[in-house]
């Protein structure tokens, strides 16, 4: 069974991979832009020394405001 066929399984299931992101940079900007389209994930919290650079490279990658909005984890888990 395939990476993707698990992931879809557990979106399926609502019971995706709940990823925390450590560093906004080039490579977590990357991965932001790619853990987007990709189903069964969850980006719960994105740590930076700069909520600034946390937020620009969430924009940067295509996620609206609203999807990194959430106040606690417990919010973003939810949400």
């Amino acid at each position: 069974m395939s990476l993707y066929t698990q992931l879809r399984a557990r979106e399926e299931a609502d019971n995706p991979v709940r990823v925390g992101l450590i560093g906004a940079g080039k490579f977590g900007a990357m991965f932001l832009a790619q853990a987007r389209r990709t189903p069964g994930l969850h980006i719960m919290a994105v740590a930076d020394l700069s909520l600034e650079r946390a937020r620009g490279a969430c924009r940067r990658a295509g996620w609206p405001d609203e999807a990194f909005a959430a106040a606690d984890l417990d919010r973003a888990r939810a949400s």
